[in-house]
């Protein structure tokens, strides 16, 4: 963990780190679920803050909510976009 303070301004603050720590988490799932086919949406909207959203959640007080995911599979799978560049040409090998 952190150490510092508690509050979110402050940059070595738990809260911070706790925060980072949780997108890291949701941005695992959602790669975690792609690769399953499984699509995936983080938002962040009026509803997450809430307090109706916090009690069907059950959220405790002392929680709050730090985004949505939404998850489907595709009605149908856009083809995937052109590259523009090939590996090749962005890197260069060092020895």
């Amino acid at each position: 963990g952190g150490s510092g303070g508690t509050s979110m301004d402050e940059p070595m603050g738990v809260p911070r780190e706790d925060y980072a720590a949780c997108c890291c988490a949701v941005h695992n799932l959602c790669l975690s679920l792609h690769a399953d086919g499984i699509g995936t949406k983080w938002t962040t909207g009026a509803v997450n803050f809430d307090e109706g959203f916090a009690a069907a959640a059950g959220l405790p007080s002392d929680e709050y909510v730090v985004g949505t995911i939404w998850f489907g599979e595709a009605m149908v799978q856009p083809d995937a976009p052109r590259k523009l560049l090939s590996a090749e040409a962005v890197l260069t090998m060092h020895d």
